[in-house]
């Protein structure tokens, strides 16, 4: 699905997946090890593929692999002038990864394309955004209301690095264009970023959605 990945994001993007849950974990920092030490087998085996696709991803930009911490959020903490995200989903675990000169935060995520309850989508979505998956269903996209949610997730990946701040599933709204493969992410929070724009893909029962965040404009030097 690599190629499906790659073409989510620019070139400035190096981009690594895998179906692959029994990776040996030998890479591994001494600090991941013993984090791993207290996790059930399904979240190890998660963890793992994540992080080898974390680093697989930094030596495709030229960036030399290194340890990556978990911080308070659970989110990865990237080496100074390094930006990336990681998303893992039963079987399926992928990151993408760039320099911050290129880059200025990316969100990735990765859902099994299957149904998402009635529950949870409420909880999840505003009026709007329901009547888009009611209407959604009757066309391409089989499981609409997952790939919102996916999007929303992929939303606060990006905005989280750039903030430390919270973003709630309702603090944001989805609008999608299916002619394109893409949405557009609108924040009803105070910020530095009141929109963004992603992309998504359904491949293999793996539904992926992608934001890529460009580096602000410089200032204008007086």
């Amino acid at each position: 699905m690599r190629d499906v990945l790659k073409d989510l994001f620019s070139r400035s993007v190096a981009v690594t997946d895998t179906r692959d849950s029994m990776i040996d974990s030998s890479f591994l920092s001494l600090n991941e090890r013993t984090y791993l030490e207290n996790v059930s087998q399904n979240r190890k085996n998660e963890y793992i593929a994540g992080r080898f696709c974390a680093h697989q991803s930094m030596a495709l930009a030229n960036i030399p692999p290194v340890h990556i911490p978990i911080g308070n959020k659970g989110e990865p903490i990237w080496p100074s002038g390094v930006v990336g995200s990681i998303t893992h989903s039963r079987g399926y675990a992928a990151a993408a990864v760039a320099k911050q000169s290129d880059v200025h935060s990316l969100g990735l995520d990765a859902e099994i394309d299957e149904p998402l309850s009635s529950r949870v989508l409420r909880r999840i979505s505003i009026e709007s955004e329901q009547e888009w998956v009611k209407a959604a269903a009757n066309g391409l996209i089989q499981h609409p209301g997952k790939v919102l949610f996916s999007a929303k997730e992929a939303t606060y990946k990006a905005w989280y690095p750039i903030t430390n701040k919270w973003l709630g599933f309702k603090e944001v709204f989805i609008n999608f264009h299916e002619e394109r493969n893409s949405f557009t992410a609108h924040i009803q929070k105070n910020g530095p970023i009141a929109e963004m724009k992603g992309r998504y893909a359904i491949f293999n029962g793996v539904i992926i959605t992608a934001i890529e965040i460009p580096p602000p404009p410089p200032e204008n030097q007086s």
